[in-house]
């Protein structure tokens, strides 16, 4: 069996009124709310095999910065192309490094624990990097979340090749990307707003 113990009870959530001063938390709690929120985004295979945890989206951590988007998704496609709807490996344009981290919704939790089997606790392959990676649950779920999430981000303005990537997840193109909607706020400069009203 497994040694985790079955979560230890919350304790009753603290319902402060909002109005706690900006002073240095005390360690423990401090402690204590990040072990919580780590229970929280921890991925349980065994609860996903279940039907339990139904979540899809996952953020990959401790990623080399020199991966590049195009790199990072050859090396999860190699096993997983098909398996996935959406991917995103945020850049930092001032040094045109990635921040480390990556998100990506997979079409089903049923995909989640070979692609955690494959990746996480994992060194990367590229760079012999000492980074491990590490997988979690991302806080944003679901690929319409994630789209109005980051479509009127301002990165959208930014290089293509940095956009989030969705694919297609059925049909004879499935695992093909297509083109990530435009938010209404991040147009790029000079095109007239050609709103495509696409139901679905």
């Amino acid at each position: 069996g497994s040694g985790a113990d079955g979560g230890a009870g919350s304790s009753g959530g603290s319902r402060g009124g909002g109005r706690l001063s900006r002073r240095a938390a005390d360690p423990a709690v401090e402690a204590e709310r990040k072990a919580q929120q780590e229970r929280l985004f921890a991925l349980d295979v065994d609860r996903i095999m279940s039907g339990e945890d139904k979540r899809t989206t996952l953020m990959i951590k401790n990623i080399p910065n020199k991966y590049t988007q195009k790199m990072l998704l050859q090396t999860i496609e190699e096993q997983f192309k098909g398996t996935f709807d959406f991917f995103y490996l945020p850049i930092d344009f001032k040094n045109k490094c990635n921040v480390g981290y990556a998100f990506i919704n997979m079409l089903s939790p049923q995909y989640i624990p070979p692609l955690v089997a494959r990746f996480n606790h994992k060194r990367w392959d590229k760079f012999n990097s000492e980074k491990v990676c590490n997988i979690s649950y991302g806080r944003i779920q679901g690929r319409a979340a994630l789209i109005s999430h980051f479509q009127n981000s301002s990165l959208m303005h930014e290089d293509k090749r940095c956009r989030p990537v969705l694919f297609i997840s059925d049909g004879p193109d499935a695992g093909e990307p297509e083109p990530f909607p435009m938010g209404v706020h991040a147009r790029p400069r000079g095109v007239g707003g050609a709103g495509s009203g696409g139901s679905g």
